[in-house]
């Protein structure tokens, strides 16, 4: 009875003894948990992390893809973002009835071309690699390697 009243007064005793203990790094989490804002929040703790335990490798591959997949998604945060988007076309639609053209690319995004630019897109095929990068005021623009020019597009999907 006697040890049984000890390890409960060890274990009772414990949880503030570790409360009490500063860690160093507390500061750095309390920061991070005052931000409002639920993805910089994430950043922030994951980032925290980083600093106390090191980085792990796959989760950054994984944000990484994150920022590669969500690139000429509005709806998607600017930290998530990737600058510019490097990939292949694996389908192409071309509407004529409304000429319009649709371009799938590897990561699964599709693009719609716009009528501004000065690349002629009626030969784009399935293989070609392209670069989507940011414009001006939220626009997109294709260019393809070995053309000349860009054109404008607009992510649909």
């Amino acid at each position: 009875m006697l040890r049984l009243i000890g390890l409960a007064a060890i274990l009772v005793a414990s949880p503030v003894a570790l409360n009490a203990q500063a860690t160093g790094n507390d500061a750095l989490l309390l920061q991070c948990r005052a931000l409002e804002k639920r993805s910089q929040r994430l950043e922030c703790f994951d980032n925290a992390m980083d600093t106390i335990f090191g980085v792990d490798e796959v989760a950054e591959a994984e944000r990484e893809q994150l920022r590669r997949d969500n690139f000429g998604n509005l709806a998607a945060e600017e930290q998530d973002t990737a600058d510019a988007y490097s990939g292949t076309i694996t389908h192409v639609d071309f509407n004529q009835t409304y000429r319009i053209l649709r371009l799938q690319l590897d990561n699964g995004s599709i693009w719609e071309a716009k009528t501004s630019g000065s690349l002629n897109l009626g030969f784009l095929q399935p293989g070609e690699q392209v670069t989507i990068e940011k414009g001006a005021l939220g626009t997109f623009k294709l260019s393809v390697a070995g053309k000349k020019g860009w054109r404008g597009v607009k992510r649909i999907d």
